[in-house]
């Protein structure tokens, strides 16, 4: 479904031989995390100071405009950033181990295709990248520090917790607070894009998102 909105820089371990593919049963994480007591994390002080050239080498100077909050494994953002390859597209993991296996994936598939000699086919040049990175934090409390008014023309939020209790439904990613602050950054006609395989919480995200004057529900053909 789609809606219409009206650490310091991390370190980049390699190999000897360079960056390598990681392997997820290295990369084991709890399935959860307490969102609302996560908060020791680096954040800039204001959007101005995203180390841009750090996540993105070369890119400097550049805006991130796609974001994946709670990115998991980094999928959708290594499929982003080869579909897209102009645009900077960042993931926002909470699970430290979860940002490690996308940075060190990010940084293996920029060096095989610096190093391949593969010729560019009639669909454009082979993707090199250098527009995807992760970050470990909270997007529950920090967006405003990473993105700036209008700033963002896509956010994905992909199978959410579903937070089943009902004292646990305030950590749930979407909400009317949560909403302000993602519409905040969002530019007008950008996109929130959701998803989940959860019927109640879907329920509750669309019965959210439908209340605020802050998005509209666009029909299905805008977005197939």
């Amino acid at each position: 479904m789609a809606m219409a909105s009206t650490s310091s820089a991390d370190k980049r371990p390699t190999d000897d031989d360079g960056p390598k593919q990681p392997q997820k049963k290295f990369f084991r994480s709890r399935a959860h995390s307490n969102v609302l007591n996560a908060n020791d994390f680096w954040f800039p002080a204001t959007p101005d100071d995203v180390p841009v050239e750090s996540y993105f080498p070369g890119r400097a100077g550049e805006k991130i405009r796609f974001v994946d909050v709670g990115c998991g494994f980094g999928s959708l953002c290594i499929s982003l950033a080869k579909t897209f390859p102009r645009e900077l597209i960042l993931g926002i993991e909470i699970r430290p181990k979860l940002v490690e296996y996308v940075q060190k994936r990010a940084l293996a598939l920029r060096h095989e295709t610096a190093t391949s000699a593969a010729p560019a086919v009639a669909a454009g040049p082979a993707p090199l990248y250098d527009n995807v990175w992760a970050v470990h934090n909270n997007a529950m409390r920090f967006m405003p520090n990473f993105f700036a008014k209008g700033q963002l023309e896509k956010i994905f939020i992909c199978f959410p917790d579903p937070h089943f209790k009902r004292k646990n439904h305030r950590k749930r990613i979407i909400s009317q607070p949560l909403l302000a602050e993602f519409a905040y950054t969002l530019a007008p006609g950008a996109v929130l894009y959701i998803i989940t395989d959860v019927a109640e919480l879907m329920e509750w995200m669309v019965a959210h998102l439908t209340v605020s004057p802050l998005f509209d529900r666009l029909p299905r053909e805008v977005y197939r």
